[in-house]
């Protein structure tokens, strides 16, 4: 059976994304055999069950690690220069294919790396980890951090039961988007609120979405390409003591939704990040690699009253007051490539780019990489515990 690495690296190589071409930095080390020697000790003392090697480097320390080690004990090499490890895969073309337990996991992002290290069993606790020797410069940095995420962050399973805190529910909206009587059903029964800032003129008389159980209030205001002041004007009418919002296209499940509640009796974390599963090219696969996953969103945070969003366009929110975490088994899924046509996105990038007034640009591809959805949402990971970040972090 195809380990989820393997499945994920391939997809992440077969593609050329532009403007990746930085080339990751090393030197070759004299001593590497006894550096190897050294860390394969430490393994076997605390009765490991893999070595990760972050950062391939010149290939020297892999192979070595990997023609030494045990054959039960797994080495995984991480490396976020996809470049890099195509050349190093021409020049150690056995170094993957004929040894017992070596997994390569490569891509652009370190959030994607540490959530498949997690979610496939593997920990600081029960990993010895080894920042590769021969890294320098931009390379060795990127490497220690996700090292130091790796091993300072904690998990806590989450409750069995809920807390029954207030919680807003909230969304910024456009009337054109299509499926809304979906979107506004999607909202669970118990929450206390649905806030919605439509794309209107002040004054207007907001589209009437009606929701069972919950109250729905809407208001009106035209976006004028500011998506932060927007957010903004959605925080000030939210009462609740925690707030979760999401876009038009957005969903996430009842089970997804009953998390979210367990989250909230989680003492010393204030926010919550969700991994989004950007649904394509249909609803069994979606988007990976380059970012494109787990395009980690903070979502879910405590009200604190001091909360704002800042920049006009990719807002970021500040005033949560302590630690964020992330909730693995709570994927929220992004339906834009099922719902809307090519033009109706190319429009929507479009109305980025006039906020992002020249600073950047968004353009859709004619292809995206992609994996089976199973391959970074396996089968019970829905009862996954929360991840409390470390804050030297954030």
């Amino acid at each position: 059976m195809t380990h989820p690495f393997e499945i994920y690296s391939e997809q992440v190589l077969a593609f050329k994304l532009g403007g990746q071409d930085e080339v990751e930095s090393f030197t070759r080390q004299k001593k590497a055999e006894s550096t190897a020697a050294r860390h394969l000790n430490y393994a076997e003392k605390r009765g490991a069950k893999a070595v990760v090697l972050f950062g391939l480097g010149a290939g020297d320390m892999a192979q070595i690690l990997a023609e030494s080690k045990p054959d039960d004990l797994e080495l995984i090499i991480c490396d976020t220069f996809p470049d890099h490890v195509r050349k190093m895969r021409q020049n150690l073309p056995d170094l993957f294919s004929a040894r017992s337990n070596v997994r390569l996991l490569t891509d652009l992002s370190i959030w994607a790396m540490l959530l498949l290290l997690l979610q496939n069993g593997y920990t600081a606790e029960n990993s010895h980890l080894v920042l590769n020797p021969e890294l320098q410069g931009h390379a060795r940095e990127t490497m220690r951090s996700l090292q130091r995420i790796f091993s300072g962050l904690r998990t806590v399973p989450l409750p069995e039961k809920p807390t029954a805190p207030s919680i807003s529910a909230a969304a910024i909206l456009s009337p054109d988007e299509p499926d809304l009587d979906s979107f506004i059903k999607s909202f669970p029964e118990w929450l206390d609120e649905i806030i919605l800032v439509w794309d209107l003129p002040e004054g207007a008389h907001p589209p009437e979405l009606r929701h069972p159980h919950v109250p729905v209030t809407g208001y009106c205001h035209c976006l004028a390409d500011n998506f932060g002041a927007q957010r903004n004007r959605m925080l000030e009418h939210c009462t609740g003591d925690w707030i979760i919002y999401l876009d038009a296209d957005e969903r996430l499940d009842s089970r997804e939704w009953e998390n979210l509640r367990k989250a909230t009796a989680i003492e010393g974390c204030e926010g919550w990040f969700l991994p989004r599963l950007t649904l394509y090219p249909d609803k069994n696969n979606c988007r990976a690699g380059y970012g494109l996953w787990p395009d980690l969103q903070l979502r879910f945070f405590r009200n604190t009253g001091k909360l704002k969003f800042i920049n006009r366009i990719h807002e970021r929110i500040e005033g949560i007051n302590g630690p964020s975490g992330i909730l693995p088994g709570t994927p929220l899924r992004h339906l834009t490539h099922l719902l809307k046509s090519r033009k109706k996105i190319e429009a929507k990038l479009n109305s980025f780019n006039r906020a992002a007034e020249g600073e950047f640009s968004h353009r859709l591809g004619t292809e995206l990489p992609h994996v089976d959805c199973s391959v970074l949402y396996p089968d019970g990971l829905e009862f996954f515990p929360a991840v409390i970040l470390p804050e030297f972090n954030l």
